[in-house]
């Protein structure tokens, strides 16, 4: 009977442990366009969710360009984050070292002077727009003491970012040996970067005027190098749903751009490196722009917020031990399931894998998590989401009385009570036989002891 009770309790915790989590794991899904994709790597990121729609060797190592000025205007902005205006009224120059490395490589320029004094408003516009890289030097040397130091700096914001693939070694960009990123690390840079006040306002301007300094008496008006902003200058590669954010172009980087761009409610980021810089004859094109505007018509058009699993979806009967009246529950979803997600792929085609817990004991409460579904599509895991009971199921101790009887009839238990109460009838047996013999041999002894009393004739009687 102790093994019996052990199994009574063993039941009874499997039941109290009958809980489960919702894991809710979520993975990003790359769907492939229907066009090629001249860029080396690219990278397309629905902003509302963070899911990534597209991807193409997004976690390749190459060459940034310009797109490095990133970091350095992140770097900027906080210094100033918990003041912002001042960056209008702090002004700051660079000496020959901020332009000693730029003499005869080609770089980009704003005409920065040397000791000009400019705002740091300024000089992050100029770095923007016109890809200054006299500004990221004098940004450099003002914010980090020295252009080593703020190569240092740019590192180890990169590291708390989680930039694992990239290194810089200088805040332009110019082609140097061990600097390197990925399009992956760089979409973790900017969504960061929009995160700080300013930024979006700097890089979605498409033109700006420089106040007049020591070295420049009057104005100027600089323009955004993102042509697919300009209707006027940007030609059949305006798009009007582009805002911002970064070029960059090097022999050795090819073409390399970073935007974003919103329509109908859906707002994506696009990171791509290694764009052609010519065509087959020789002709220069601007396949970064090409890239950006056919991969984001080809969002919008196929992209659409969808429910992958309902909450009041059915999904399976869970088997119920002791249930009152009911032997099973209905299990469904505990929270909805919805994604970016192609107009092109049904939902009904996500495979899904239900595993259901064995042994479950009544009672059940409505919401008792009773279960998991994982959902796959092309081999990854969208999600895992907790399947949860619908409704009560009360205990019937009747059922669990004849449960208990039956698991007992056939059991060890079982097999060794009738092994005991045949060996204690053939005991009992043995034992009543004895006993009789005992009995017949002790009265034919007081037999032959017993000696009957004379009978008096006289009177008739003994």
């Amino acid at each position: 009977m102790k093994k019996l009770k052990k199994l009574l309790c063993v039941l009874v915790a499997s039941a109290l442990l009958a809980v489960g989590l919702c894991v809710n794991v979520s993975a990003d899904i790359s769907f492939t366009p229907d066009f090629d994709v001249y860029s080396e790597a690219a990278l397309l990121i629905n902003l509302d969710t963070g899911d990534v729609m597209y991807s193409k060797n997004a976690d390749k190592q190459l060459v940034p360009a310009s797109l490095t000025k990133i970091m350095t205007a992140v770097l900027l902005l906080e210094q100033f984050q918990n003041d912002i205006s001042a960056l209008s009224t702090t002004k700051v120059s660079g000496g020959y070292e901020c332009f000693d490395e730029l003499y005869l490589q080609g770089a980009s320029t704003a005409d920065i002077q040397v000791y000009e004094e400019v705002s740091y408003k300024d000089l992050l516009y100029a770095l923007i727009l016109r890809s200054a890289c006299e500004a990221a030097n004098i940004i450099a040397v003002n914010i980090g003491g020295s252009l080593g130091g703020f190569a240092e700096m740019m590192n180890i914001k990169a590291a708390q970012l989680g930039m694992d693939n990239t290194h810089f070694t200088n805040a332009h960009g110019l082609f140097w040996e061990n600097h390197y990123t990925t399009a992956s690390d760089l979409a973790k840079l900017t969504r960061y970067a929009m995160s700080l006040p300013l930024f979006m306002e700097v890089a979605g301007t498409e033109k700006y005027e420089l106040a007049a300094t020591n070295k420049h008496s009057k104005p100027r008006t600089i323009s955004h190098t993102n042509l697919m902003m300009s209707k006027t200058n940007g030609g059949s590669y305006y798009y009007e749903y582009v805002r911002g954010i970064k070029t960059g172009t090097l022999d050795e980087a090819g073409r390399c751009l970073i935007t974003t761009a919103q329509k109908d409610g859906y707002q994506y980021l696009l990171v791509t490196l290694g764009a052609p810089q010519y065509d087959e004859d020789g002709n220069s094109v601007m396949y970064n722009f090409i890239d950006h505007k056919n991969i984001y018509e080809w969002a919008f058009n196929t992209f659409e917020y969808t429910t992958i699993i309902s909450k009041t979806e059915e999904i399976a009967e869970v088997p119920v031990e002791y249930g009152d009246g009911v032997d099973y529950v209905i299990v469904r979803p505990k929270d909805e399931y919805s994604r970016i997600w192609s107009k092109r792929v049904a939902a009904d085609s996500v495979h899904r894998v239900v595993d259901l817990k064995e042994n479950v004991i009544a009672p059940v409460k409505q919401g008792d998590v009773l279960g998991t579904l994982e959902l796959q599509y092309g081999g990854e895991t969208l999600a895992v989401v907790d399947l949860v009971a619908t409704a009560d199921v009360a205990r019937s101790e009747q059922k669990e009385m004849i449960a208990v009887a039956q698991s007992f009839i056939g059991s060890d238990d079982f097999y060794k009570a009738i092994q005991y109460t045949i060996a204690f009838f053939i005991a009992y047996t043995v034992l009543i036989i004895i006993l009789k013999i005992a009995f017949a041999k002790a009265n034919k002894k007081r037999a032959k002891l017993y000696v009957p009393p004379k009978r008096d004739s006289k009177r008739n009687n003994w």
